[in-house]
């Protein structure tokens, strides 16, 4: 299978970027130009990062006739590459998540890329976590997609585009798309031990990024998909389905400490 992946040279696109080629998949890593993320401080501590960038590009000025000509071919592309930092203003937000998100569902539609998958984020329903903590009326049971969305940021708006721009290219163009609201991934993840708290309760770790990318790549799904993963933290607050079932797979078991991670 030929899959794209935008955002490739960062911490969340290399891991996927190696497994899927592990696995035989033909995988183009796209990513800004190399001065520009090593400017900004990216995934630099990485040597292996440049290596997945198989095309210098940045979706923020690329033309839909030269987006199209790399998705050309595909079978799937995996959009991961946005200004991931909430406090950033809403210029950043509209230029680097909102316009790139577009594109991408306007040039994977022309080009007849038959799944896309996009990232989107917690931050979606972080509003909603007082109405589930001890004390508030939902407290005892996970957050669930279901229960909607209540961002507190244009970072999580974003985020709530990049879902209704899948759901809709699903069920308007019969394109195969997942929006998976992603845990949290960290270079170090023994500070999942150390620092606990929220880090722990939404951590993705890397073993669980893998499979369920895998999962997502390669299984079948029937239209759109929403839904959050994560590791199975035993402080975690997110519902992992309808993903768990539709795309059978499994996080793997909570290491009771960060000695015996996979």
């Amino acid at each position: 299978m030929r899959v794209v992946i935008t955002g490739a040279a960062g911490l969340i696109g290399g891991i996927v970027h190696d497994h899927l080629s592990s696995l035989g998949h033909e995988v183009i890593g796209i990513d800004r130009p190399l001065n520009d993320w090593l400017v900004s401080g990216r995934n630099t501590e990485d040597e292996n990062a440049r290596n997945r960038v198989s095309i210098e590009m940045d979706l923020t000025t690329i033309s839909d006739e030269e987006l199209c000509a790399v998705l050309e071919g595909s079978d799937c592309l995996i959009h991961l590459a946005a200004d991931a930092n909430p406090s950033n203003d809403d210029v950043s937000m509209m230029r680097n998540n909102i316009e790139p998100t577009t594109a991408i569902f306007r040039c994977t539609k022309a080009s007849h890329v038959s799944r896309v998958i996009v990232a989107s984020s917690g931050l979606a329903q972080v509003g909603l976590e007082p109405l589930f903590a001890e004390g508030g009326p939902m407290h005892g049971r996970l957050i669930r997609v279901e229960d909607g969305v209540s961002p507190t940021s244009t970072y999580g708006a974003s985020k709530i585009y990049a879902e209704v721009m899948a759901e809709m290219h699903a069920r308007i163009h019969g394109m195969e798309t997942i929006a998976v609201r992603i845990g949290t991934v960290i270079p170090d993840e023994t500070e999942h031990w150390t620092r606990g708290g929220r880090l722990q309760a939404t951590a993705f770790l890397a073993e669980d990024v893998r499979r369920f990318f895998q999962a997502a790549v390669e299984n079948p799904i029937d239209g759109y998909l929403l839904t959050a993963a994560q590791s199975d933290s035993p402080d975690r607050f997110l519902d992992l389905e309808p993903g768990l079932s539709i795309l059978d797979w499994s996080p793997i078991s909570w290491p009771d400490s960060a000695e015996n991670l996979q």
